[in-house]
C-alpha cells in the first residue's frame, strides 16, 4: 500500500473509485497511479509538484507517473459525470431525509503563479492575468471556479474548473453548472457573490428549480418609492435611509438592525434585497 498513508486498505482510496465505477473508465494501472495522486496530495511533504508525487509513490509507480500524466489515453469528462452523479445521490438523499433545502454554492479563486519570462518557450497552459479582489490589482495566474452541494450540514465538491476566458465566461460555466442539477427534493438555492447576480443566472437558477440568493455590486438600480420612473443606485439609496427605517432582528443571540427592499431590479422584477 502507499507510503505512509493514513487510509487503511479496507477504506482505500482504491476501493472508493472502484465504488464509482473508475474501473470501467480506467486500466486497473491508471486507477493505481490515480490513488497514488491522491494518496501524495493528502501527505505531509507534498508541495504541489509531480516529483513530489513520484517520490512519495510506492517505487514500482514512481518511473511512469509522469508518462501517465503525459501519455495515458483517458477521458477525464466520464470521470467527472461519475463523481458528480455520487454527489447528487448523496446530497438528495440527505434532503429526502432531513426535508432540508439543497444550497448550490459557486465562488472562484486565484492560483497565483510567476509570470513566465518573454522567452519562455512553454508558459504555463491557460495562465493568464485576472483582477484579484483580494490584492486589488491584476496577477498572473489561473482562475479557479469551484461549486458546492450542501444539505443539512452535508458539504462536499461538485465541480472544479480552470476558467478559460477564451472557451467560455464564467456566468456561462455557471449557467451550464446549474442546467446540470436536478430539481431540488424540497426548496433549493443557488448561493453566490456579486460578480454573478446577473439576469443570465436569475433565470438560469429559477429554470431548474432554484431560488436565488447572493451579493450585488453597488451600483445596481432599484426602484422604490418615490424612484419609480428613473430608479436609484444602491449606495445612494443607503444614504437616504433613517434609523426608523430600519427593523431590529436577532439571529443565532445576535442582533443586526436590517432594511429590506422588495421591489425590481433592472433585469429582475420582484425581489428582496436586504441592506
Amino acid at each position: 500500500m502507499f507510503q505512509n498513508t493514513i487510509i487503511s486498505d479496507d477504506l482505500s482510496i482504491y476501493n472508493f473509485l472502484k465504488q464509482l465505477s473508475f474501473d470501467f473508465y480506467l486500466t486497473k494501472p491508471q486507477l493505481r497511479h490515480l490513488e497514488n495522486i491522491m494518496n501524495a496530495m493528502i501527505s505531509k511533504g507534498y508541495n504541489d509538484k509531480v516529483s513530489d508525487i513520484a517520490e512519495l509513490a510506492p517505487s514500482k509507480y514512481r518511473t511512469s507517473i509522469t508518462r501517465f500524466f503525459s501519455n495515458s489515453n483517458w477521458n477525464e469528462k466520464l470521470l467527472e459525470r461519475a463523481l458528480k452523479a455520487y454527489i447528487i445521490e448523496l446530497i438528495w438523499a440527505k434532503s429526502r431525509e432531513s426535508k432540508q433545502p439543497i444550497y448550490f454554492i459557486i465562488d472562484d479563486t486565484i492560483s497565483e503563479n510567476t509570470k513566465p519570462s518573454s522567452k519562455t518557450k512553454n508558459p504555463i497552459e491557460k495562465c493568464s492575468f485576472h483582477n484579484s479582489h483580494l490584492k486589488g490589482k491584476n496577477v498572473y495566474g489561473h482562475q479557479i471556479v469551484v461549486s458546492l452541494l450542501s444539505c443539512d450540514g452535508l458539504v462536499l465538491p461538485y465541480s472544479i474548473d480552470i476558467y478559460d476566458k477564451e472557451y467560455m465566461s464564467k456566468i456561462e460555466l455557471t449557467q451550464k453548472l446549474i442546467t446540470t442539477l436536478p430539481k431540488p427534493e424540497n426548496k433549493g438555492y443557488v448561493l453566490a457573490d456579486s460578480c454573478y447576480s446577473c439576469k443570465d443566472i436569475f433565470n438560469a437558477s429559477e429554470k431548474a428549480g432554484y431560488s436565488y440568493i447572493g451579493a450585488l455590486k453597488t451600483y445596481r438600480v432599484i426602484f422604490p418609492y418615490g424612484h419609480e420612473r428613473l430608479g436609484i443606485k444602491l449606495h445612494k439609496f443607503a444614504t437616504l435611509l433613517k434609523i426608523e427605517d430600519f427593523d431590529l432582528v436577532t439571529v443565532k443571540d445576535k442582533q443586526y438592525y436590517i432594511y429590506n427592499y422588495v421591489g425590481n431590479l433592472k433585469d429582475r422584477k420582484n425581489v428582496s434585497i436586504v441592506f
